[in-house]
């Protein structure tokens, strides 16, 4: 069966992150399968969207009444991912079959991230009365005073009405896991894990620096950089780290990098401007670093590290173990350990045979397992079967 018309929902507009990176890029590689995409979303985060975000869709529209706009366009499925409870609640009445794509916690954490409050150590327990002694409930805020109340309450009537849709997707086993623990069936909740693109080749050569680390992402304290740079402290060797990305934890992270005098090995780089530069990054380094303190659903950064051969040190929770595969595709350590991830270091930037192996390990496990093809041929696959259990439901 083809041409399939599927109405995606997202409250931004705009490629601000993870989520909108992905939508864009599938629903490019869906319509070679000849599927129809339309996109609406939430004019009050994105009153001006992106032409680069609504280039592959046939046509983008500012949600007014949902429930109605779905009905005019009456697509085979909805295919959900950032939306807020108001929203949610107006699907109930979509005529189409609906199914939503969680790409990260908010649903699932009271703090969003997946890691206490105090101590800073990875979570890894359901919503529910742990929330309140973790101070789960209190939240930042961009408007005075500063913090917000989230109320468990309605995050669970909130997943109570997820509940009703037909079918879940995510990026990993984990992921399924995590969100079945809080009552979701496992059976509608279908792992396709997400892709990185082969890296173009590279105009010349580059060699790779011996003892250099690269850590990509945004520069908030989930990403555990600062456990990182307590690891650098502790290395036997002078490892260099070239920090790429930004975030609100940047200026603590240079304070923290001068007081522990790591001025001369630290680089913050800022975000790249294009995929070339930072796939010159990947090239350089002789090893990426993941030292998530969050569960990653995923961790798309480690994948685009796999596809460059380069082999990765990082945090063995979430959905990052399905990729890093401890002595083959990179070294894994415990969360929140500088030690271990100290070791770890030495232990990769000490062994070029090592660091080689590896890289091609993970290339090979990239070309068979994490391709954009192998996600989306198994997208088409799963669309048609919610739009086929829809009309027969119809």
């Amino acid at each position: 069966m083809g041409g399939l018309t599927v109405a995606w929902i997202n409250e931004s507009a705009r490629p601000v992150g993870g989520a909108e990176r992905y939508i864009r890029e599938t629903a490019r590689e869906l319509a070679r399968h000849g599927v129809r995409s339309f996109l609406f979303y939430d004019v009050g985060a994105s009153p001006d969207p992106s032409p680069v975000m609504l280039e592959p869709f046939e046509g983008a529209f500012p949600i007014v009444d949902l429930a109605r706009q779905l009905r005019e366009l009456a697509p085979d499925v909805v295919y959900v991912h950032q939306l807020g409870v108001e929203g949610t609640r107006a699907l109930r009445a979509s005529p189409a079959p609906v199914m939503r794509f969680f790409h990260d916690h908010r649903m699932f954490c009271l703090r969003e991230h997946k890691y206490t409050t105090l101590t800073k150590t990875t979570c890894t327990q359901t919503v529910g009365s742990a929330c309140v002694a973790c101070l789960g409930f209190i939240g930042r805020s961009g408007q005075w005073p500063g913090i917000k109340v989230a109320s468990l309450r309605d995050l669970q009537a909130e997943q109570e009405l997820v509940r009703h849709e037909e079918m879940g997707v995510v990026g990993s086993e984990y992921m399924a896991g995590h969100i079945a623990a809080h009552g979701f069936d496992r059976a509608r909740l279908h792992v396709l894990p997400l892709y990185a693109r082969p890296p173009a080749d590279a105009p010349q050569p580059v060699e790779r620096e011996e003892d250099l680390l690269l850590a990509v992402g945004q520069l908030t304290t989930g990403k555990g950089i600062d456990v990182l740079l307590h690891a650098l402290t502790r290395t036997s060797r002078p490892a260099r780290l070239r920090l790429v990305g930004q975030g609100r934890q940047e200026a603590e992270l240079k304070a923290l990098t001068k007081a522990l005098r790591l001025q001369d090995r630290v680089t913050f780089v800022g975000p790249l401007a294009s995929s070339e530069a930072l796939s010159a990054e990947y090239r350089r380094a002789a090893s990426l670093v993941f030292p998530s303190r969050a569960p990653e659903t995923s961790g798309l950064v480690g994948l685009e590290a796999l596809a460059h051969g380069t082999p990765v040190i990082g945090s063995l929770i979430g959905g990052i173990g399905e990729w890093l595969l401890h002595e083959r595709t990179g070294l894994g350590v415990p969360s929140g350990d500088p030690g271990a991830l100290a070791a770890a270091i030495d232990r990769m930037l000490g062994d070029k045979a090592l660091r080689e192996r590896m890289g091609r390990e993970g290339a090979r496990i990239h070309r068979e397992r994490f391709l954009p093809e192998h996600h989306v041929a198994g997208l088409h696959r799963l669309l048609e079967r919610v739009a086929s259990e829809g009309r027969r439901r119809a």
